[in-house]
C-alpha cells in the first residue's frame, strides 16, 4: 500500500524537473542569441570562453534530466544556481575585473539594449527555477527512499523480515525512490 502511494506521488511531480530544464535551456539560448546580436567583440574573451564551457555543462545537466538519471536533481541544483550566480556577476554587477566581466551597468556596455537585460534576467531567473526544482526533486527522492527504508526496518522489528514487494539491497530503495525509468 505504501509503495503505491510513494509511486503515485513520484509520478505526479516527476514532470517539474524536465519543464524547468526546458525553461532553462530556452533562457540560456536567448541569452546566447543576445551575445550574437551584440557582436562577439562586445564581450571579453574570458566571458565568451566561460559561456562556451557553460554551454557544455548546461547540455550535460539537461541530458541527465532527459534520461531521468539519479544525479539529475544534483546537476540541476549546481548548474541552475551556479549559472545564476555567474551571470549575475558577469552582467549585473559593476565592473570589478574588466577582463572577467561584461557589465551592463558599467561602461563600455557595448550594444546593451532592453533585449540584453531581458535575456540576462531570463537566464538568471530560469537558472534559479532550475535549481529550486532540483532541490524539491532531491528532497522528494530522499523522502521516498527514507520511507521505503523505514518500512523495511519496521517489518524487521515486527519479526516479518523483508516483505516480498521489496528487496534487501539499498539499490532497490534507490530505484523505488527515483521513479519509473530511472537509471
Amino acid at each position: 500500500m505504501m509503495i503505491e502511494q510513494i509511486e503515485q506521488r513520484q509520478s505526479d511531480s516527476i514532470w517539474f524537473l524536465p519543464w524547468a530544464a526546458m525553461a532553462f535551456a530556452i533562457g540560456y539560448t536567448v541569452h546566447g542569441l543576445d551575445h550574437l546580436r551584440r557582436g562577439m567583440s562586445a564581450s571579453p574573451p574570458f566571458i565568451m570562453g566561460a559561456g562556451m564551457v557553460q554551454g557544455l555543462v548546461v547540455v550535460t545537466a539537461i541530458a541527465l534530466v532527459a534520461m531521468n538519471h539519479r544525479r539529475a536533481p544534483q546537476a540541476a541544483i549546481v548548474v541552475g544556481f551556479g549559472s545564476a550566480l555567474g551571470f549575475t556577476y558577469a552582467h549585473l554587477l559593476p565592473t570589478f575585473l574588466p577582463g572577467y566581466q561584461d557589465s551592463y551597468i558599467s561602461p563600455p556596455h557595448i550594444n546593451v539594449t532592453w533585449f540584453s537585460w531581458l535575456s540576462a534576467l531570463t537566464e538568471i531567473g530560469t537558472g534559479v527555477i532550475f535549481g529550486v526544482v532540483g532541490i524539491a526533486r532531491l528532497r522528494e527522492v530522499n523522502n521516498a527512499r527514507d520511507s521505503v527504508l523505514r518500512r523495511r526496518v519496521r517489518n524487521m522489528h515486527q519479526g516479518g523480515g523483508f516483505d516480498p514487494e521489496t528487496r534487501s539491497d539499498r539499490s532497490a530503495a534507490d530505484r523505488t525512490a527515483a521513479g519509473p525509468g530511472s537509471r
